[in-house]
């Protein structure tokens, strides 16, 4: 195989896995969506056979039934979004290995590869920030049913505050956990066996590629094709160093929400104590 088919095969099998991660966060998006859809839909079940006045002693047992119905979801979306971590682990992880062995140089047993603590502590946050939205809703919905009850606003206004909560704010909070935190795992994965990778491969590097979404940052727009040392950080017009998109250590207005992504990059095919397929 020569370097032309090796190249051709590795954009091939880079491609396919970055698309792979944009599926992953997609099912998970659109589950977390269910699920909202769902709560919203038992609540709204619970709201139309309360009776016509909230007095005070019903209160309570109306506000037990919302706990009950967000904490299903917290712990269903939990679960949800814990699977979608792992598999973008995996696939950051692949976004090295499959391209690599598609052109013929094989790491996988040969390089050790290192599940970092920085990878679990991520997947912790991740689901707790999804628990606390079920939280947060449940609070703010009781708390909306507490002004209905003393009068303060009639019962078809606290239905419509509680309807926007739910299919909008915690859907919005929801998916921008996603897209951030599933993208993050992806990429500190992917940049863990970036340099576990890189002695044995001398001309691996890592290249920035823009987002693509139709509201992306000019910034990071800019820097599309930029190419790196492994070690090094992709720098932004304004600046900002980031070892890789949704870097925890950048700041948050470049992270949240990123769509970008660092592919691996050959300058040359060269290895150091690996085999590479003729």
């Amino acid at each position: 195989m020569n370097d032309k088919e090796r190249n051709k095969r590795f954009r091939a099998s880079r491609s396919a896995v970055v698309k792979r991660q944009t599926r992953i966060i997609q099912d998970t998006e659109a589950e977390i969506r269910q699920l909202l859809k769902l709560a919203n839909e038992e609540i709204t079940l619970i709201l139309a056979n309360a009776p016509t006045d909230w007095e005070q002693f019903y209160l309570p047992q109306l506000q037990q039934s919302v706990n009950v119905a967000m904490t299903q979801f917290g712990g269903a979306a939990t679960a949800t979004v814990g699977l979608g971590a792992r598999l973008s682990t995996e696939t950051g992880v692949a976004l090295i290995e499959e391209p690599l062995a598609a052109g013929g140089v094989r790491i996988v047993g040969a390089v050790p590869r290192i599940d970092p603590p920085q990878l679990q502590a991520m997947r912790t946050f991740m689901t707790g920030r999804i628990k606390d939205i079920s939280l947060s809703a449940a609070n703010t919905i009781n708390s909306e049913l507490g002004l209905t009850a003393i009068g303060v606003q009639s019962q078809g206004q606290a239905v419509a505050h509680i309807q926007r909560l739910l299919q909008n704010g915690s859907r919005s909070r929801a998916i921008t956990i996603v897209r951030t935190e599933l993208g993050r795992a992806y990429s500190v994965a992917s940049d863990q066996r970036f340099r576990e990778s890189q002695p044995f491969l001398p001309g691996l590097k890592k290249e920035w590629r823009k987002s693509g979404r139709i509201h992306s940052r000019p910034r990071h727009d800019a820097i599309n094709g930029q190419v790196r040392e492994v070690d090094k950080p992709f720098t932004l017009a304004n600046g900002t160093q980031l070892m890789f998109p949704r870097d925890p250590k950048a700041p948050a207005g470049e992270t949240i929400n990123c769509g970008c992504t660092s592919l691996p990059f050959m300058a040359h095919w060269e290895t150091v104590g690996l085999p590479i397929a003729t």
